[in-house]
């Protein structure tokens, strides 16, 4: 009997999910949108050689994404963030405080799976291309590497979406990573 049960919410679970599937994907794709959000970035701890450390502290900034939907819960967006945050150097003689700027411009692929009609998770896969800059210390240098990430996308109505999001790179930077809050206007 508990086998049969297990079964059947199993199957239930499965054809809800496509049906919610087919009617998400018939309601968003062939859509414009463009995501405005604030973000925090971590901060981290690199070393440059055997005795110079370059110590990142948390950051804030904002960012702007413009997507385009596709078939089967994808889109495609262009991303552009700008964040700035403290940074110290240490020689192990002396020790540089600075301000790191940080300019991002990016290319991903989104999938969102939808949970429920109002609820999606996110996944998000790209390059980016990075400029920092730290006048303090004379950097002015610009990087490319990958870029992932994953969010919780909420519906509120046919035109607005709010988003928490985090994101990750390949580009070693005492940035790190970042996290945003945001909110999608659908067109």
């Amino acid at each position: 009997m508990i086998k049969k049960i297990a079964l059947a919410s199993s199957a239930l679970m499965i054809c809800a999910s496509t049906i919610m599937a087919e009617e998400h994907h018939h309601a968003k794709s062939g859509e414009f949108y463009v995501v405005v959000k604030g973000l925090y970035t971590t901060g981290e701890t690199i070393k440059e050689g055997t005795d110079i450390t370059l110590d990142g502290k948390a950051g804030r900034g904002l960012g702007i994404d413009v997507g385009y939907t596709l078939p089967y819960h994808f889109a495609v967006e262009l991303d552009t963030s700008y964040s700035k945050n403290d940074v110290t150097e240490d020689d192990g003689v002396d020790i540089v405080n600075g301000v790191a700027k940080y300019w991002t411009y990016a290319a991903d692929v989104t999938y969102t799976y939808p949970l429920t009609h109002s609820i999606g998770i996110m996944g998000k896969l790209g390059y980016e291309f990075e400029h920092e800059k730290i006048d303090e210390l004379n950097v002015d240098l610009n990087d490319n590497g990958m870029v992932y990430g994953a969010g919780v996308e909420y519906h509120i109505n046919e035109h607005y979406e709010a988003l928490v999001e985090y994101e990750g790179s390949t580009i070693d930077s005492v940035r790190g990573s970042s996290v945003y809050a945001g909110i999608k206007y659908i067109f």
